[in-house]
């Protein structure tokens, strides 16, 4: 009986030993999505259209906001002049005013939001897909992206984000990107 168990835990031992060594070889290497994204055609194209929308909305607030100095200016210089029902008025006019841009604000934000949230999903999707070919095609257990992975230092060697840029623009770059 003694022996079968010295056989059994030999065994296992085994198993977990050649499991943990299997482990010990995994593959793994890492992405910056963030510059993959910032550098491949696709994603500088995205970035020159989101940044005419901005700076579209950027000049709607801009102009909002002069609005709303003139309006204060000219309750601060009538303050002496005018009823204090006048007064009133115009202090709640203003509250109102800056009430609106406030919203405005936050409105164009939310949509700026999900403007680059529609430009650049697509491009990440296809990064992804990249990123699983070259795992199966290299035998990469994982691959993690560097920005939201915790990743402080790793050598250059386990970086894969040149790779990614190449493979990405020689599939979907200049003359490919409209597909």
């Amino acid at each position: 009986m003694a022996r079968i168990s010295l056989i059994v835990f030999a065994a296992l031992a085994l198993v977990v030993g050649v499991e943990a060594a299997a482990q010990a070889q995994a593959k793994v290497a890492y992405v910056d999505l963030q510059r993959a994204l910032l550098e491949v055609e696709e994603g500088k194209n995205a970035k020159a259209r989101l940044k005419v929308y901005f700076d579209e909305k950027q000049s709607l607030l801009d102009a909002e906001s002069d609005r709303i100095k003139k309006l204060k200016e000219e309750l601060e210089r009538q303050d002496m002049m005018i009823t204090p029902d006048a007064k009133a008025k115009k202090e709640e006019e203003f509250q109102k005013s800056l009430l609106e841009v406030q919203k405005l604000y936050m409105g164009l934000q939310n949509e700026l939001k999900q403007k680059e949230s529609e430009a650049v999903q697509p491009i990440l999707d296809k990064m992804v897909e990249i990123l699983k070919g070259v795992a199966e095609k290299d035998g990469y257990d994982l691959i993690l992206d560097k920005n939201s992975s915790g990743i402080v230092y790793a050598p250059m060697k386990y970086d894969l984000t040149n790779e990614l840029i190449r493979l990405y623009d020689e599939k979907y770059g200049k003359s490919k990107g409209k597909k």
